[in-house]
């Protein structure tokens, strides 16, 4: 079935473990219907940065030429997502006089720029510049100041900065597949689009995405973001625990954990076993599943304990009236919703992609999160049509620079 080129919009997620592709079209209804979806084993990413360029041109290939046969439609141009512990942010502040009594897009434009005005490392870029709240004449809490009189006006903001060679690789390996990367959001941005509601950003909540090789948190409160980080520990560390606490191959600690994961041992019954291959040709072994979940869920609580504590840190914990969501494969664990509850004193829900229509059975789980939250953000903000040429990798920061100031503004 054909489909008009400006109203196609993919949403591809560079993961660790997996690189999934979601095609979706704008509906009449202005959200998106799911029309296309695939997925590929990712071996050249490591904690969500490119290792090898070639394993990950090949993964992006295989994910996307699936979700390509799925929705009948051939892929062009994507969203990409970016994560890794290279991943930095502050909050800002930054202030101008008003030119003429009234506040024109001109004087938000100036403020977002004065609020920009800080030092980055070398060898990074500015990704996100978020407003959180206008301020104007004394006056807080304002959402848009256009056409408000006023002398004085400042703006809080969020900045999110990146490594320039890891967006780079993204970009390189979308191009050697054959696909031009059309803007990169940072992904647990990109998965809080998929899974949280107006009212959670509204009245405070924090969202924790799970992913294979790092754990990306997103504080939220009245409708803007204020506080992004990254924990360089994700599901490949619960296989590696298994791994090493079952004395099984690396392979089949991975099965394991996707089968029978549970990270509370008071959820298993005492006679529950499961059967452990060996390695070196030694013949298997029956363990109890309680040894696997101890195991998996001294990971879990060390997880949830580091965001306890990044939340103390921060003092946002006062400010998070709607608890916390978690997303990503990690949530998939049975228990995880009680243990993060237990551990970090707050309500905790699994988050799954809601609003889509199309093939919303299909990608209703949250490891789709970051792809569905990228789709949704490229047709919201992108244009299909626009395609990064090739050899222009580094250009993809002057798409995010020209397009910082106000690609937010759904977050209000």
């Amino acid at each position: 079935m054909a489909q008009a080129k400006d109203n196609i919009f993919v949403g591809l997620d560079i993961g660790t473990t997996k690189i999934c592709a979601v095609v979706a079209r704008r509906n009449m209804e202005d959200g998106i219907d799911i029309i296309g979806l695939g997925s590929a084993p990712s071996t050249g990413i490591r904690k969500g940065v490119v290792v090898n360029i070639d394993s990950t041109v090949k993964a992006i290939k295989d994910a996307v030429a699936s979700a390509e046969r799925m929705s009948g439609v051939t892929v062009k141009s994507v969203c990409a997502g970016i994560a890794g512990g290279h991943i930095e942010s502050f909050n800002s502040r930054g202030v101008v006089a008003v030119k003429s009594g009234e506040v024109t897009k001109s004087d938000v434009d100036r403020v977002l720029e004065s609020a920009s005005a800080v030092n980055i490392p070398m060898g990074y870029e500015v990704l996100h510049i978020i407003p959180q709240q206008y301020i104007l004449d004394g006056q807080n809490e304002i959402k848009d100041p256009i056409g408000m009189s006023g002398v004085r006006l400042e703006v809080e903001v969020h900045i999110v900065t990146g490594a320039v060679s890891s967006a780079t690789n993204i970009t390189k390996s979308c191009t050697k597949a054959g696909i031009a990367v059309e803007d990169i959001y940072l992904e647990q941005l990109a998965s809080s689009e998929a899974v949280l509601t107006d009212d959670e950003r509204e009245i405070g909540v924090c969202l924790i995405d799970g992913g294979g090789g790092t754990t990306d948190m997103a504080v939220f409160n009245r409708g803007a973001v204020y506080h992004t980080a990254v924990l360089q520990i994700g599901g490949n560390n619960f296989t590696r625990d298994l791994t090493s606490g079952l004395s099984t191959s690396e392979a089949e600690a991975e099965k394991i954990k996707i089968r029978e994961g549970c990270v509370m041992t008071d959820l298993v019954g005492p006679d529950e076993t499961i059967e452990v291959p060996s390695v070196g040709g030694r013949p298997p072994r029956t363990v109890s599943k309680s040894v696997m979940a101890q195991i998996l869920q001294m990971r879990a609580e060390e997880i949830c304990e580091l965001f306890l504590g990044e939340l103390q840190k921060k003092r946002l914990f006062d400010m998070l009236s709607a608890g916390v969501v978690m997303t990503g494969g990690m949530s998939n664990f049975r228990g995880m919703e009680e243990l993060a509850s237990s551990v970090l004193g707050l309500g905790v829900r699994i988050g799954k992609p809601v609003n889509v229509g199309g093939l919303a059975d299909q990608v209703n789980n949250p490891i789709y999160a970051t792809a569905v939250g990228l789709a949704k953000l490229h047709a919201k903000n992108g244009h299909s049509q626009n395609i990064i040429s090739s050899g222009n990798e580094d250009g993809v920061f002057k798409k995010v620079s020209e397009r910082m100031k106000d690609w937010m503004k759904e977050f209000f």
